[in-house]
């Protein structure tokens, strides 16, 4: 009776936050963060090798207030940039390198502003259909296909001569249609689904018990129900450039707090709201030029 009451104390104190993975065991909260870091990181030496002699505040509304940091960033410490796999947009015929380091934008920027929002969910007390790698990677090849997307967007629109250098919408009117068509649907029965589907998946992902391979699928059904709802957002980027990394911490806390929220449906509509304001206001203001 006493190894019992010994075994059983024994399972007690393994704590149930780590997720065992091929021997090894992890916390959440440091693979979300490494990722996260790095999606940041990668981000910001895009910015760097795009700035050359412009300044910050070409890259969006908001982003002028880096221009302080101008006179250090154009140091000769930073030409290894021109070494690294950024992308740029100075030819319009693209080459199969210039698409993948877009891609790659794309990509990094999934990796600061989607990945925050799976948290909560991977970092609750309850198993991950023991895989948190599974469903991350199930997560982030839903992203990875609404990355070519924004990929085949952002090459006809800079073709179009509607995306400058600095990757900011040139046309006010474009930039209305793009905040007008975000407002319309966030009030939509398919945003709404998509809210409703989002929390349907995560209960069943929690209540999983099962192995490596339900956890990539629970994690796609989760990242494409997530594309339903927050990829209208990613498009916001084109309106206020880019490499606006002042509105990807914005869209960031969005996206976390209608993603996280118990009231879901309220924050959809402020959201939207706040998107038809912006597009009444890029009717006669050019965001790029703020």
């Amino acid at each position: 009776m006493r190894p019992i009451l010994e075994k059983q104390a024994l399972e007690k104190q393994v704590p149930e936050k780590k997720i065992a993975y091929s021997g090894f065991a992890i916390e959440p909260i440091w693979l979300i963060m490494a990722v996260v870091t790095m999606g940041w990181t990668y981000t910001m030496l895009h910015l760097l090798n795009l700035n050359h002699d412009v300044g910050y505040g070409n890259f969006g509304p908001g982003m002028g207030i880096f221009d302080v940091f101008n006179t250090y960033l154009k140091d000769n410490s930073y030409l290894f940039l021109a070494n690294l796999p950024i992308c740029t947009t100075f030819d319009e015929m693209w080459t199969i390198y210039s698409g993948l380091s877009a891609f790659s934008m794309w990509f990094s920027m999934v990796l600061a502003m989607m990945v925050p929002s799976l948290l909560p969910f991977l970092m609750s007390k309850r198993p991950v259909a023991k895989s948190v790698w599974g469903f991350l990677f199930g997560y982030l090849a839903v992203w990875a296909l609404c990355c070519v997307v924004g990929v085949s967007l952002q090459y006809l629109l800079y073709a179009g001569g509607y995306l400058n250098n600095q990757m900011v919408i040139t046309s006010h009117w474009f930039s209305a249609v793009i905040f007008f068509t975000i407002g319309i649907y966030q009030f939509t029965q398919v945003k709404a689904a998509a809210c409703i589907n989002r929390k349907r998946v995560i209960d069943r992902a929690l209540n999983s018990s099962s192995g490596h391979g339900m956890a990539w699928k629970y994690g796609t059904q989760y990242g494409m129900t997530c594309v339903k709802g927050c990829c209208p957002l990613m498009l916001s980027m084109f309106a206020f450039g880019l490499m606006n990394i002042v509105a990807m911490a914005g869209l960031t806390i969005l996206m976390y707090i209608e993603t996280n929220s118990s009231f879901v449906e309220r924050h959809t509509r402020y959201i939207g709201i706040t998107a038809i304001v912006l597009g009444v206001f890029s009717l006669f203001f050019n965001l790029g030029s703020i």
